[in-house]
Formats: C-alpha cells, structure tokens, sequence
C-alpha cells in the first residue's frame, strides 16, 4: 500500500470537531514513512488544502464529499458536481419539516450542509417522492445534500486518475457511510470503534478505539501491517 485516503471529522478529531494533534502527527509521520496522504473529507476543499499544506501531507484533496478537487493549488480548483439541485431539495425539506436548518460554515460550492436536528429518513422520503436527483448523506457532523451519485470516491479517483495511482494501492480511513464509497474502491479500508455497524461491515480493520484515538491507533496498524515498522521509533 502506497496511499491512504484520509476523512477529516470523526478521524482526525475529538467529540467536540477539534483537531487531536497526536492523531495528526500520526498522519504525517506515515507520510514520512513512505505512505503518501490525501484528505478526503465533507468539509470544504479550501480547509483540507491549508491543512495538507501546513503539515506536509499531499496537496491534491477532495472536499464536499467528493464535490470538489483542490490539485496542488488553492487556485487549481475543479467543480465535481452542481450546486443548483441540492438547493432545490434544501428549499423543499425546509418547507416540510420545520426544524431544518442550514449549518453556517465555509460556503459550499456543490452541496448544502443541514445541521442534524431532523430525522434524516423524512428527508430522503421527501426528495424520493419529488423525485430530485440528490443523496442525503450523514457525515455525524452534518447532514449533506449532493448531487446524485456523487460521493467521496468519485472525488478521489478524479485525483488518482491525475496521479497514475491505483486505487487498490490505497487505504480508506474514515467513520460513516461518507465513507463507505471509498472502502468500496479502494484496496483496503479502516474504520473507527464508534462507527455503526454497517460501516463496520464494510471495513476490513476496525480500530478498538474512538475517534482520533482510533486514527492513531490505524495508523499504527499500517505501520506495523504494511511497512514492518512502528512509528513511534520515528519520533526521534
């Protein structure tokens, strides 16, 4: 294994969205070890590009769930998807079920982000019933409205497919069904002790704990699986 394709929220953070260094450190020490990372995420491209960039992860990343590709420069930006439709279902959803409510974040290029106060399965009826074409997916952080059958997955292979990379060379890590799209593509795949079950289904090594503390824990997994090393001997 060559690459990993990292999810950001629910991996790389604690319980209250905040980066946990340790797991991070982590992530940049497999980077050094030989392994190269891109950020996956369902945030947005612009936070996963500075991030990369500032700890020396891989520059080409996919923000929005697959949406949007940032290739080595904030100014190298590629739209994967549409915004119009999402907004169309947002509209729709709003108008239906009082108590949903738009997430203030970084403002989204191909998707709508609904903060998770509403039962997600209301939604989907209604979108299904109108027949939109958009996916509701939820991140645990958030509740994302998508273009139809785009996904983290789609968003990464537009990067491998730019890199010559083979996606059976690459590990998925991440925690929720955002993720099981890239399980599915890529070679192997890792996900945390507090996903749900049918996450877990879909991964090939579950991590005993939670969260960050799960990420440090896969990535020691790797180490030790795929390079026959530990990383802590890195520290120094």
């Amino acid at each position: 294994m060559k690459y990993i394709a990292l999810d950001f929220d629910g991996t790389l953070t604690d319980k209250n969205h905040i980066i946990n260094l340790d797991a991070l450190w982590s992530a940049t020490m497999i980077q050094r070890m030989g392994i190269d990372v891109f950020m996956v995420s369902g945030r947005t491209a612009y936070e996963m590009y500075f991030l990369a960039k500032h700890t020396g992860l891989k520059p080409f990343v996919i923000g929005e769930n697959g949406g949007v590709a940032i290739e080595n420069s904030p100014s190298n930006v590629t739209k994967l998807a549409e915004k119009t439709i999402p907004l169309k279902a947002f509209e729709l959803i709003k108008n239906e079920i009082d108590e949903t409510e738009e997430l203030l974040t970084i403002p989204r290029l191909t998707e709508v982000v609904l903060k998770r106060t509403f039962d997600i399965n209301r939604a989907i009826d209604i979108v299904r019933k109108n027949n939109l074409e958009v996916d509701l997916t939820d991140s645990k952080y958030s509740y994302h409205i998508t273009e139809k059958g785009m996904n983290k997955a789609i968003g990464f292979k537009h990067i491998i497919n730019k890199l010559n990379i083979d996606p059976k060379d690459c590990i998925a890590i991440g925690d929720s069904n955002t993720d099981i799209p890239l399980f599915d593509m890529c070679g192997y795949s890792i996900t945390m002790g507090h996903a749900e079950d049918n996450v877990k289904e879909r991964a090939d090594y579950i991590t005993n704990s939670e969260m960050a503390k799960g990420a440090i824990e896969a990535f020691d997994h790797i180490a030790d699986k795929f390079l026959k090393k530990n990383i802590d001997d890195t520290r120094n």
